[in-house]
């Protein structure tokens, strides 16, 4: 078990933990460093931080923007940012409309293939949290349309699949851009996903200051080559779980990736001046 995870998705979008809830579990797993990373939204972090204040625990403000062409998954990571910083919300804002505009079509594409859902109850489910297929998933299990969270993605929600809607994201740039206004270290999320070399070097050349080089979903040969492109490329090197907490598509233990002591010493001395690990 690590004492590092940098990659904690909570109730704030798609996860299953609250924030106190995953700052809890990574206490109880006595990590060192926790680092929550919510897709497009920072509303879990000031509570992830009350929760943490007066522990051993050093709880680093994130956030995962969705950005890149459709064809692939990219998703860019920002660290030690301002979570109220006013331009970084706009950024937000408009992802999450874009975010909800999708969700309303794919509830629309489902009816049209037999497996309706309520649009309302997918709000319902997804709480005070940003809506995403996860939730779109709960409520087509309720609906009794498949059996588990994981086939609804097979059979509906995943890329390539007849439920499948595409939305607005970002440019990298234009994401590492928005996380250096708000103070942040951008930094491009499970990279071993991207599949060849050449397009992780032209991402992380859009304005990346680090790599995660660990993640859950990496093998041993993509963590050599990603610290390798790291080493050569002057970068910060990161990694957790991604983990989205128990009862959900990802259902990782929070701290269960090995992550070296090295990566959060590192990140920690990146930290802006008027950030503290605990008070």
């Amino acid at each position: 078990m690590s004492s590092i995870d940098l990659h904690v998705h909570t109730t704030a979008s798609d996860g299953t933990y609250t924030p106190t809830g995953a700052v809890r579990e990574a206490l109880g797993k006595k990590l060192a460093i926790l680092g929550i990373a919510d897709h497009d939204t920072t509303g879990g972090v000031r509570e992830a931080e009350e929760a943490a204040r007066g522990t051993a625990l050093a709880l680093v403000p994130g956030v995962e923007l969705s950005v890149g062409a459709e064809e692939y998954e990219i998703h860019v990571l920002g660290y030690f940012i301002d979570p109220d910083h006013a331009g970084l919300q706009d950024v937000l804002l408009r992802l999450r409309g874009a975010r909800d505009l999708r969700n309303e079509r794919i509830v629309a594409r489902l009816r049209e293939l037999g497996a309706p859902v309520d649009l309302g109850r997918v709000r319902e489910i997804a709480g005070d949290g940003s809506v995403g297929r996860p939730h779109i998933a709960k409520a087509l299990v309720e609906a009794g349309h498949v059996a588990s969270q994981g086939k609804a993605f097979g059979r509906f929600l995943a890329r390539g699949k007849p439920g499948y809607v595409g939305r607005e994201r970002l440019s990298p740039a234009g994401a590492a851009e928005a996380i250096h206004d708000a103070g942040g270290i951008p930094v491009l999320a499970h990279p071993g996903k991207l599949g060849s070399r050449r397009r992780i070097e032209e991402l992380l050349a859009a304005g990346m200051a680090g790599v995660e080089a660990f993640h859950s979903d990496h093998d041993e040969a993509q963590v050599g080559l990603l610290l390798s492109i790291a080493e050569e490329g002057g970068l910060l090197v990161t990694g957790g779980t991604d983990s989205h907490g128990p009862d959900s598509d990802r259902p990782i233990e929070i701290g269960s990736v090995d992550v070296p002591e090295w990566v959060g010493q590192r990140l920690l001395e990146k930290a802006p001046s008027g950030w503290a690990a605990a008070s």
